[in-house]
């Protein structure tokens, strides 16, 4: 179809080129002599209004044609190891049914109106596959995330024409302990098919702990709950008892019930702490009759009861995103026990980890129970002077302070207008913070300092943060650890100092928290390994006739037959260890058996810059079951021995523990997304060959200039060319 893009109106566009052509036509009839040339030069003439005419009409050819794309289709193949597992008294696996799914005519049928997108999963998703690629792979995983892989199927295609999804799979996630995930609704539909019969895995019962869960770390007289993920299949629906052990002490029991297709249950016990120590509490599930593998029946874990040496008291005003990030790195420390007093609504605090009359007074009895003191944004009138003076005879006296400051703390009316002047490592600050993305450099002290030991290459890149205290002057005892650089000048902005027995830290930023945020948080954790370390060194040293000199830890509590564990002991003895001492780790295992491994002497780095002798060594686990560790050496004739702490081993990884596919995740998916679940192959190849998948229409107009030619505007060109020539050769004007 051909269209004329002019906006001057036709009539006029038509008027115009006539008057041209009068006007040409009457100045050769009247003054030009008659000849061939000169006819020759009126049809040139003409000719040239012709084409004239033809550009100002803006001529244009439109074709517009009607696309039907083909949608798409996702096939989603579990290709962890529990997919090559064989029900009682079947003779194929999971993984033979979805090779036979792959190989019916749904899939050329199919193909013919979408395009199939196969994907494998078992940890992660992998890249796109054709179908005779899927048809290739090989179950290795060692671990299925179910609930992961289609999390991040749909997201990968979003906004896109999704006609259906096929989920190959046993329905086994081994990260999710509950199965409510499967409810979620999805964008398409996603069908399920049916691996094995099911109560085919009923024959045999099974019961395990999947997991223990409790604070590993308490103060005495603390409550805490301790809870256990019991799992198993072909129970019968009967009661099951569950039994707590604290160093092989009955403590409890408690019933519980799994459905007889199989499931899990969580079992809460509620622990008490009245004394300080290294305590080990098991959890035992007695054997079924005829269940055969027992040696998973049992879990346990070491919670280290501490007394008030290890408490830290965090005093905030109201709620900022300092004291947000903070709260959860204390929390989650393994060095301290915190209690945080954070300012809400009316004055009123709210409290985390408060036991007791614990109470934000900072009363000189109540500061006797901390070791190390936080506070944060307040001014001098909420701090007071009595707080104040306290808190200086708390450093004084050995205890470690952080300013962590803020607004109002660092302004006129804050640290400096009451007693902790005396201390403060600033002499003089600007009050206001100045606002910006400010890089952060380390100074020669910083990196020497031990918050900021470990990987040079990450503190030498620090995160930036967005505002600075300025106009800082240090004191003379102070170390600039941290310094922030702003286009004018150079901001010192965490500061330390010794102050009488203690030591003080001042942070002259309210944007530290920025770190949590940086690109490369999640990796490297910059907040949390700064705020770590820098704990770590104001903690007071062991004091001296310490019960045990050497410490025993794991790498980790939970591992599976075949694995390697590594074993840690540190020397926190007072006296220097001799360089031939000898030690070594004594492991007991499920047979009461105690068997010695020889460790290896390595050195640690201290906060002090000194090294203290660290031994180390690897254990694999050969045989499942509980075990527990303790480090014992000979140091001058006598015999030194850590606390035990325990570990389990078992017997199968969560990926290939002998258990049904679980249907009824199965069918949730398929039910909370619109899709079926089948019960056979010749179901789904019926439904899956003869699915009416609509295609989108989509309507692409292709545009063609029909004036902007080089052969139209190179024939203007010669038109006029021709006409000077011809006027030229009979010497015409």
């Amino acid at each position: 179809m051909i269209i004329y893009e002019h906006t001057l109106p036709t009539v006029l566009i038509g008027l115009g080129v006539a008057a041209a052509t009068a006007v040409s036509m009457l100045g050769y009839v009247l003054w030009v002599k008659k000849s061939l040339p000169m006819a020759v030069m009126a049809a040139l003439r003409v000719f040239f209004l012709a084409l004239l005419t033809w550009c100002l009409l803006l001529p244009g050819r439109r074709e517009t044609q009607t696309l039907k794309n083909k949608p798409r289709f996702v096939v989603l193949l579990d290709t962890s190891k529990s997919m090559l597992m064989t029900a009682p008294k079947q003779t194929t696996n999971r993984w033979a049914v979805v090779k036979q799914a792959l190989q019916q005519p749904w899939v050329a049928a199919l193909a013919a109106n979408c395009d199939l997108d196969c994907y494998a999963f078992a940890t992660d998703v992998g890249r796109k596959l054709s179908v005779e690629e899927a048809r290739q792979l090989t179950p290795d995983g060692t671990a299925t995330l179910l609930r992961d892989a289609l999390k991040k199927t749909v997201g990968r295609y979003a906004g896109v024409d999704v006609a259906g999804g096929l989920l190959l799979s046993d329905g086994l996630d081994t990260r999710e302990v509950f199965s409510d995930w499967a409810a979620e609704t999805r964008p398409f539909p996603i069908h399920t098919l049916v691996l094995e019969p099911e109560a085919v895995w009923e024959e045999e019962p099974d019961v395990r702990i999947d997991s223990v869960n409790t604070p590993r770390r308490v103060t005495v007289g603390w409550q805490t709950e301790l809870k256990a993920i019991v799992s198993g299949q072909g129970t019968q629906g009967q009661a099951i008892p569950v039994q707590l052990f604290k160093d092989d002490v009955l403590q409890g029991e408690v019933q519980t019930q799994i459905p007889a297709g199989g499931g899990s249950r969580e079992v809460v016990f509620h622990l008490e702490h009245p004394m300080s120590g290294i305590k080990t509490y098991r959890v035992y599930v007695p054997p079924f009759p005829k269940e055969t593998r027992t040696n998973d029946n049992e879990m346990a874990v070491s919670v280290q009861v501490v007394d008030a040496k290890n408490r830290l008291l965090y005093v905030e005003g109201p709620p900022r995103w300092e004291s947000k990030y903070l709260t959860r790195v204390l929390r989650s420390s393994k060095q301290i026990t915190p209690v945080i007093f954070l300012r809400g609504a009316q004055g009123r605090f709210m409290t985390f980890g408060v036991q007791g009359i614990m109470a934000p007074d900072m009363q000189e009895a109540q500061l006797a129970l901390f070791k190390m003191v936080i506070v944060g944004n307040l001014d001098a009138e909420e701090l007071t002077e009595e707080r104040a003076r306290n808190l200086v005879r708390f450093v004084d006296t050995g205890g470690s302070l952080v300013l962590l400051g803020g607004s109002k703390a660092w302004s006129e009316n804050g640290f400096a207008r009451t007693s902790l002047r005396k201390l403060l490592p600033a002499k003089q600050y600007g009050g206001k913070a100045m606002a910006g993305e400010f890089t952060m450099l380390l100074t020669d002290m910083g990196r020497a300092h031990p918050a900021f030991a470990g990987e040079p290459a990450l503190w030498a890149q620090m995160p930036p943060v967005l505002s600075v205290f300025p106009n800082v002057q240090p004191s003379p005892g102070a170390r600039v650890l941290v310094a922030a650089k702003a286009p004018t000048a150079t901001h010192p902005l965490i500061l330390s100092q010794q102050y009488g027995q203690g030591k003080v830290v001042a942070i002259f930023t309210d944007s530290l928290w920025k770190w949590q945020l940086s690109p490369d948080a999640i990796k490297n954790s910059p907040y949390q390994r700064f705020w770590d370390q820098l704990i770590s060194w104001l903690s007071p040293k062991e004091e001296k006739g310490a019960e045990k000199e050497l410490e025993a830890f794991v790498d980790r509590e939970q591992l599976f037959v075949g694995e390697e564990l590594e074993i840690s002991a540190r020397w926190l003895g007072t006296a220097p260890l001799p360089a031939d001492a000898p030690v070594g780790a004594e492991i007991t295992g499920p047979d009461k058996r105690t068997l010695r491994y020889a460790m290896s002497r390595q050195g640690t780095q201290t906060s002090e810059g000194k090294t203290l002798p660290l031994f180390t060594c690897k254990f694999k686990a050969e045989q499942a079951g509980l075990f527990t560790v303790a480090a014992a050496g000979e140091i001058g004739g006598k015999r030194a021995l850590s606390d035990p702490v325990s570990f389990a081993v078992k017997p199968f990884t969560p990926e290939s523990v002998p258990r049904p596919a679980n249907q009824q995740i199965l069918q949730n998916i398929s039910r909370n997304s619109s899709g079926q679940f089948f019960a056979s192959v010749d179901a789904l190849n019926q439904h899956l060959s003869t699915l009416n998948v609509k295609r989108l229409e989509q309507e692409i107009s292709r545009y063609d200039s029909l004036w902007q030619r080089g052969i139209l505007l190179t024939c203007l060109i010669l038109v006029l060319t021709a006409e000077w020539i011809f006027r030229k050769m009979k010497f015409m004007p």
